[in-house]
């Protein structure tokens, strides 16, 4: 008892300098969740201004354009074989992935001069234009999807799934394998690489020799995210090892893999819960056991992303970092593949989405889609990457304006200073909103609302306008300001600035001339009329 009794507080005291040692030992940055980091990051990293992120100089051509046609392009991938770049995409009608969806490829000698779009693939069984299920959402038909390229001994491969397209995705699905002829210039339909499986990029080499690529199951959503290791002694032989925690930590999507300097691998994840970062998991045995996904610091729009490890050991990255919408396109560089410290303006000014990076000849090509319809390719030069130059303090957005004391809200739902003429309705859908809700034009529609300010005195009064950004929305939607000295139109691309007050600017109003009007003949997309808020001005 003498002896215990002793031991007892020896056990503590040891107990208690091992748990200040670890205290003081510092957490390796690979598991923090520090993954952006310099002067110009500001403390919240969604308040970066992305608009005015350093400009990026590239070379740039459309592929192919359906917006004419109401076609959808997406699932962009790029690569260069047999002295050519070749890039393959989802090619389908009207909606994403539907019935009939097909997948196209077009080639260029330099990047930029590129050959008229081929189909790669046939039409899916039974689902072509002639099916009655074609361009719906349906289980009694079936859509292939782009997969990427894949150069596995010496071959060219393009890996592309097939489903049901009811939802995502159907308990058909599988992985399969088209081959490039050269002598008849054409594609077949070469192996089934894997049942039951879509990856998000084709495999890559592993340090000891073994491929690996991402796997999602037809029920990912609820049992998250594999990687599948394998692929030497057979196309078909792979192992699948889960990542545990992406259906439960966060809604795991579209992940990207690279080898850390060392030989570890780290795993990022983009995140359908909506948290607006990126996810991050890590690998100390070569993709066979991962760490729980952490959220780290890199804000992301909940959008699919690409990178690449330069020759020179740097790492890039593309994605849409604004958390709340796909616009911009940006390209960040880190020198260890964990914190990244540089980011570019790539593309915007619009929806910009499912970009796919390579490095060739001293340059880097990057495929996106516009508005899921087209296929782009910017060409970078890596001497502007090394350019790429950062703000030596925090590059951040001014806060939104918050309503002050004499400031008056008019809501176009609940005020009677406003009239409306056309078929507008009423929408409580978006949160982004001011009041119960806004008023919603549709398209092809027109109709006008207009807002009586009824200032109490003559003077300057700076205007702002509120209306939500989510969904699809037109981007020049005419604000008329009438004031003393006549009338100004604004207008404003409603894709973006969703929920705050956004200036329209300050005038000079007298009670007899004081009014905003929106007017459209004929919506292109939806036109949303939510709140007008009066500020005065001394």
């Amino acid at each position: 008892m003498m002896f215990r009794s002793a031991a007892f507080p020896l056990l503590f005291v040891l107990g208690l300098m091992a748990s200040i040692v670890r205290a003081d030992e510092p957490v390796a940055k690979e598991y923090s969740t520090v993954m952006l980091s310099g002067d110009w990051v500001p403390e919240d990293p969604h308040q970066i201004d992305f608009d005015n992120l350093p400009r990026i100089p590239s070379q740039h051509v459309v592929i192919s354009d359906v917006r004419k046609s109401k076609g959808v392009h997406q699932h962009n991938y790029l690569t260069f074989y047999a002295g050519k770049y070749w890039a393959m995409w989802s090619d389908g009608p009207a909606v994403e992935d539907r019935v009939g969806q097909r997948v196209s490829y077009a080639t260029s000698k330099d990047g930029i001069d590129w050959s008229k779009p081929r189909y790669l693939t046939p039409e899916p069984p039974e689902s072509g234009k002639g099916s009655k299920y074609y361009n719906t959402r349906s289980s009694k038909g079936f859509r292939w999807i782009s997969r990427g390229f894949w150069q596995r001994d010496g071959e060219l491969l393009a890996l592309c799934s097939l489903d049901e397209a009811a939802g995502f995705f159907g308990k058909s699905l599988q992985l399969r394998a088209f081959r490039w002829d050269e002598d008849e210039g054409v594609w077949s339909d070469y192996a089934l690489v894997h049942e039951n499986a879509i990856n998000n990029f084709p495999p890559k080499k592993l340090p000891g020799g073994d491929w690996m690529m991402s796997r999602r199951t037809w029920d990912y959503s609820k049992r998250g995210v594999d990687f599948l290791v394998g692929g030497v002694d057979a196309i078909d032989e792979w192992d699948s090892f889960p990542v545990l925690g992406t259906s439960q930590e966060l809604a795991a999507e579209e992940p990207y893999w690279w080898v850390l300097p060392g030989g570890r691998l780290t795993a990022l994840f983009r995140d359908n819960r909506r948290s607006g970062y990126l996810y991050r998991s890590f690998s100390e045995d070569g993709g066979r056991t991962w760490s729980r996904p952490h959220r780290t610091d890199f804000p992301d729009a909940r959008s699919k992303f690409s990178g690449v490890q330069l020759a020179d050991g740097r790492f890039v990255l593309v994605s849409n970092p604004h958390p709340k919408r796909r616009d911009p396109l940006a390209l960040s560089v880190s020198d260890d593949g964990v914190v990244f410290t540089k980011m570019g303006y790539l593309a915007g000014g619009r929806h910009v989405d499912y970009p796919h990076v390579i490095q060739q000849d001293g340059h880097l090509l990057v495929a996106f889609a516009t508005q899921k319809q087209t296929v782009e390719v910017l060409k970078i030069k890596l001497e502007d990457i090394d350019a790429l130059t950062m703000p030596d303090k925090p590059l951040a957005v001014p806060p939104p304006y918050q309503p002050q004391a004499g400031d008056t809200i008019l809501d176009a739902g609940n005020s009677d200073q406003v009239t409306f003429t056309g078929p507008w309705r009423s929408s409580d859908r978006d949160s982004e909103r001011h009041g119960d809700g806004y008023l919603v034009l549709d398209p092809s529609a027109g109709g006008a609302v207009r807002f009586d300010l009824n200032v109490p005195e003559e003077g300057n009064y700076e205007i702002f306008a509120m209306w939500s950004a989510r969904g699809q929305r037109a981007k020049e939607v005419p604000f008329a300001i009438t004031h003393d000295d006549g009338t100004k139109t604004v207008r404003v691309d409603q894709r973006r600035d969703g929920g705050v007050w956004n200036s329209l600017g300050t005038y000079s109003f007298s009670p007899a001339k004081a009014s905003v009007e929106v007017a459209v003949e004929k919506a292109k997309n939806y036109v949303i009329v939510d709140a007008i808020l009066v500020a005065p001005r001394r």
